[in-house]
């Protein structure tokens, strides 16, 4: 049976850097303690990078939000805090996706590579709930239909608490399955 995490953009500028806030601040550990405890159990961990050019502002997305963020190799594109350790340290179960907008177009290609084919299981983590968690989960089950897709309540963050309830609500009334704490 091959089980996916996907952490959602778990990067310094989405904790404290140009798009940071205090919740995803809180999710550092949790998160940390969670993808080791996926590696123990034989999981595949995927890792999204949000990923922009210089070009940024004169895009779709730099239009609507007019904040330059996730600048391919600056600080605050890489991973935060304890799981910045992922990226120094290649491990075989692990992989990243770098993806230029709030869904991820390669995310299921990604996805089969490090699977080895189609998973059974995928939960989804990470920041901004409303943006790009929502996101890459519509993406995830869309391209693996008979995956169990469920989304880690407690470990989603988005800067305001209304916006991560009201996404939660939105995928749980498509179907997705909604964890509130360890399983």
């Amino acid at each position: 049976m091959s089980r996916l995490l996907c952490v959602v953009d778990y990067q310094v500028d989405f904790v404290s850097g140009a798009l940071g806030f205090e919740a995803a601040r809180t999710l550092e550990t949790p998160l940390a303690i969670r993808v080791k405890q996926a590696l123990d159990e034989g999981w595949k961990v995927l890792f999204t990078r949000d990923t922009h050019g210089a070009d940024y502002l004169t895009s779709r997305e730099g239009r609507f939000l007019p904040l330059p963020h996730c600048l391919k190799n600056s600080e605050g594109w890489h991973l935060y805090g304890q799981l910045a350790e992922y990226e120094r340290t290649p491990l075989a179960n692990v992989a990243f996706l770098d993806k230029p907008t709030f869904g991820a177009e390669g995310l299921p290609a990604a996805v089969r590579a490090l699977c080895g084919g189609e998973p059974e299981e995928i939960e989804v983590c990470g920041v901004v709930t409303n943006i790009c968690v929502v996101s890459n989960a519509i993406v995830l089950h869309s391209a693996f239909l008979n995956a169990d897709v469920s989304v880690r309540a407690d470990l989603c963050a988005a800067g305001d608490p209304a916006d991560h309830e009201n996404a939660l609500h939105l995928l749980k009334g498509m179907g997705y399955r909604i964890v509130e704490g360890n399983r």
